[in-house]
């Protein structure tokens, strides 16, 4: 026996195997791969001479079993016809694909257009791309030959073609796909949650969408918008894209009034954090008779509001000191141009955490040094190294030789007062609500919930490789944003059909290590897989090492349309 190193097409990855050395009926000596030993990164990552290690063990283990009888395979005449490595993991994406309508979307919409090229096919490649080796849109064509079902033929301009159409279908596709999720899945649209980010390019070149803003990764190109609304399960129920110097506070409106109209979800519970609570939004939610509870600033709106919060009267604690709460009723006054507009019936939740308390001291430990800095000596704040202490500090102009101050040159004077009052509102934490008959730790509960659609964004951005976006023109954007928000959606349903067991990265890193070599006579080999692809495939019988292709194009088949 020996060891084989077999490296994938596109040089992402490579995988080792213990082979052996046998004669045919005829007499002739061939090989056969007895084992897969895993990936070969896998293996060396704690132990930089694992494959030193395993070619000795190989040599020992053929002496060991010098004289004994071979170990059995399924067919005797198995011969290695390519090293090229087929991934089928992907069929489990494609069956949602299919389930939630996409396939037969595409293909209606392609009816209705002049377009020589497979739409569907292309949308799938650019989806399962994103979702398991996401990358540009020219390496997902040099790509699409690794997957065990062919794709039609199409070019890699017909790619960047289709996300013309793909800009176009946008709003009814992603219509679509609600609708029959909402039919299959039986969405829980009583809750809902909405946050809004921004997508970063490379270019600093800049279009009616790609706009400078205020960049989550602090980057000084142009940025791109994203409002996205998902339900009580996670799963995506829609987005908007707006140029990179929209306010995150009108976004949420535009797309709300859209899903009001045409998304029958009935009465609904918003969800959103402090960067969307605006009067404007508040009084549309209100007056469409849904629920809001959004968390509310407490510093940055004047003292009144850190005074109630900092009035300790009404607050009820735990047995253990480390939690209190008190809820205020009120009438919250919508004002437009200075003029009361409408009052909504309100319960402000103040509450306080000990651990919360802890974990922003800790961060102002850090902002204590920089502060201690500029305090001893002003003149060196700026732009560049304030972040976060600037606010502290007031402006002033003085005369060096005097100390007047008069208009001769800018300085700085530290704000001991704002300063003290900030540090007094560490731990505490406002949330305002419209739904009265809700109990302070329901509100609490509900309002936690909104971190699965932070967790969508970093998936989206992490593991589906979302930025930096490498198109250009305002429709491939678009273009590009739905495979994106596709991908997501196929991975959250996976998630809910899994009962939620396993992350996006564990999915994807089981999908990924399903594949497949081909062999002589049409057998394939079937390496080993993640234990969670074990467990997703378990009742399709994929426990095989060997195959042939027409057995396994069947059960490839049924995981297709298993309903």
């Amino acid at each position: 026996m020996f060891i084989r190193v077999t490296t994938s097409p596109d040089k992402k990855f490579s995988k080792v195997y213990l082979v052996e050395g046998y004669r045919d009926e005829k007499g002739k000596v061939k090989q056969r791969i007895v084992e897969n030993l895993g990936d070969l990164d896998t293996l060396t990552q704690d132990n930089p001479n694992a494959l030193k290690d395993l070619k000795i063990w190989a040599k020992e283990e053929t002496k060991r079993l010098k004289g004994k009888l071979p170990l059995e395979v399924f067919f005797s005449d198995l011969q290695t016809e390519s090293d090229s490595l087929f991934n089928y993991g992907y069929v489990f994406l494609e069956r949602l694909y299919h389930r939630i309508g996409l396939s037969s979307y595409m293909q209606n919409y392609q009816s209705k257009v002049k377009c020589q090229y497979n739409l569907d096919e292309i949308l799938k490649l650019l989806v399962f791309s994103r979702c398991l080796n996401p990358g540009s849109k020219k390496k997902a064509y040099e790509r699409k030959g690794n997957y065990f079902f062919e794709f039609s033929d199409f070019k890699l301009e017909d790619i960047y073609k289709s996300l013309d159409y793909l800009a176009e279908v946008k709003d009814d596709l992603t219509l679509a796909m609600h609708e029959r999720i909402n039919e299959t899945y039986k969405r829980d649209c009583t809750l809902v949650f909405y946050d809004v980010t921004n997508y970063y390019f490379e270019s600093e070149e800049t279009s009616e969408l790609r706009q400078r803003g205020v960049s989550k990764e602090k980057k000084k190109t142009g940025i791109i918008q994203m409002g996205l609304f998902i339900d009580r399960n996670g799963i995506p129920i829609t987005y908007e894209l707006f140029p990179g110097h929209t306010n995150d506070l009108s976004t949420m409106r535009p797309i709300l009034e859209k899903i009001k109209k045409q998304y029958n979800l009935g009465k609904i519970t918003i969800i959103a954090d402090k960067g969307n609570n605006s009067g404007k939004n508040l009084d549309y939610i209100d007056k469409q008779k849904d629920h809001y509870i959004i968390s509310q600033k407490i510093r940055q709106r004047g003292n009144g509001l850190a005074d109630i919060v900092l009035d300790q009267e009404d607050y009820i604690t735990n047995s253990t000191g480390t939690f209190k709460y008190k809820t205020v009723e009120r009438d919250h006054e919508i004002k437009e141009d200075g003029k009361v507009i409408s009052t909504i019936k309100e319960h402000l939740l103040c509450f306080w955490s000990l651990k919360e308390e802890r974990y922003q001291h800790g961060k102002r430990g850090l902002l204590d040094e920089k502060i201690d800095k500029f305090i001893s000596d002003p003149s060196l704040l700026n732009a560049s190294n304030s972040f976060g202490v600037k606010k502290y500090f007031k402006k002033t102009t003085y005369d060096k030789t005097t100390g007047e101050i008069v208009k001769t040159k800018n300085s700085y004077t530290f704000d001991q007062e704002k300063y003290e009052r900030d540090i007094a509102l560490d731990g505490y934490y406002a949330i305002v609500t419209n739904d009265l008959d809700l109990t302070p730790f329901e509100i609490i509960d509900h309002y936690r919930q909104l971190s699965v659609i932070e967790d969508s964004f970093r998936v989206t951005k992490t593991d589906l490789e979302g930025r930096p976006v490498y198109v250009w023109t305002d429709n491939h954007i678009k273009g590009h944003f739905l495979t994106c928000f596709i991908a997501l959606t196929l991975y959250r349903l996976l998630q809910l059909e899994t009962n939620n067991e396993y992350s996006v990265n564990r999915l994807k890193e089981a999908l990924n290590s399903a594949v497949t070599m081909k062999l002589s006579k049409g057998v394939y080999i079937l390496p080993n897989t993640t234990a969670t692809f074990k467990s997703l495939s378990e009742r399709y019988e994929l426990n095989y090492k060997y195959l042939r292709y027409e057995t396994f194009k069947t059960k490839l088949n049924n995981i297709l349309h298993n309903k």
